[in-house]
């Protein structure tokens, strides 16, 4: 599961390669670990989000030459286009975004850590999340 925190709120919005949604009811635990006031959830292709790539770490892992994910299903790679794209909106928009992935049933476990990005080092081909740590997308 991967949540979006915006200084303005995300109207649903969907597409073959990703979707905004409001938060369900039962997963709104996951809006206390957010600064920002608005909580939205992204979905990949498949409206799930698992086509945004992630590792699972006690400590963030950056990227290396030879991850796995160099070889992702093309539907994985235009969604990571895609929310790329949403990010550069937003961040020139507001300064900055906070993303949580998450596993389903795990939005009230708090952050590990946090991942500090500047959206200009994101590559779609080198993107992959931290599972279970709050990532903060600025200029």
């Amino acid at each position: 599961m991967l949540y979006i925190g915006t200084a303005e709120e995300l109207p649903p919005t969907s597409s073959p390669d990703m979707s905004i949604e409001d938060v369900d009811e039962s997963r709104r635990a996951v809006t206390q670990w957010f600064s920002q006031p608005h909580v939205g959830f992204i979905g990949a292709h498949g409206s799930c989000s698992c086509g945004f790539p992630s590792v699972v770490a006690e400590s963030p892992i950056e990227y290396y030459e030879g991850m796995s994910i160099d070889s992702r299903d093309p539907a994985d790679r235009r969604s990571v286009e895609a929310l790329l794209q949403l990010l550069r909106q937003l961040v020139a928009h507001s300064g900055r975004v906070e993303l949580y992935p998450v596993w389903n049933g795990e939005e009230s476990l708090s952050p590990k850590g946090r991942v500090d990005w500047r959206l200009g080092a994101l590559i779609p081909e080198r993107f992959f999340f931290n599972e279970r740590f709050m990532h903060f997308v600025r200029q």
